[in-house]
């Protein structure tokens, strides 16, 4: 299924980014165990996450039309 909306695909590259992001710091963090880049992390893994419940919420009333 191809879902076609401006919005979506904007989440779906926010979400995209912040995966790259998260797996990149994760990462760092093996070496760097500093509470900032704990912090840091943790930030970019709850908004992942709050995007990827926009985008749950989104392909719903996308695929309900």
């Amino acid at each position: 299924m191809k879902i076609k909306s401006k919005q979506y695909k904007r989440l779906k590259d926010q979400h995209d980014y912040l995966k790259r992001k998260v797996k990149e710091l994760t990462e760092d963090r093996k070496k760097d165990r500093s509470t900032e880049s704990k912090t840091l992390l943790i930030r970019l893994k709850k908004t992942k996450l709050a995007l990827k419940d926009a985008l749950a919420k989104a392909k719903a009333v996308l695929t309900k039309q």
